[in-house]
């Protein structure tokens, strides 16, 4: 026979095992399971309407948060640079269609994965990534 609490093998006539003192056959009380929080996908989708990356952050994909927040002034800067000096008024028209699909990317991205998040939690009981 073996503990309950930490595995240790127990003698047929003990009462208790040597290693944690655990009455033998006891059953060991587990605590209760934490309640994670689910992420609004109403929040993560205003934060990246706010700022490409911040809804991204708050669902917890920081690293692809923080490249979203570092390479959208990027593109919105080089990006009209070399599109609006290169191509004068259709490279501007492209610098809007390009900023603007990048934009509404990381709004709908956020909020399909602060559903995915918080349909893992539901189903596993813990974080997904």
């Amino acid at each position: 026979m073996y503990c309950n609490k930490c595995g240790n093998e127990i003698g047929e006539g003990q009462g208790f095992c040597d290693k944690c003192g655990q009455q033998a056959g006891a059953a060991v009380q587990q605590q209760p399971p934490v309640p994670m929080r689910e992420k609004s996908a109403g929040v993560a989708a205003i934060l990246s309407f706010l700022w490409a990356g911040l809804g991204h952050l708050y669902v917890g994909k920081i690293g692809f948060g923080l490249i979203l927040m570092l390479l959208y002034p990027v593109i919105l800067f080089f990006g009209f640079i070399f599109l609006v000096v290169a191509l004068g008024i259709f490279g501007l028209i492209l610098f809007g269609v390009i900023v603007l699909a990048v934009w509404i990317w990381c709004i709908f991205d956020s909020h399909r994965l602060a559903n995915e998040y918080n349909d893992f939690i539901r189903a596993n009981g813990r974080r997904p990534w």
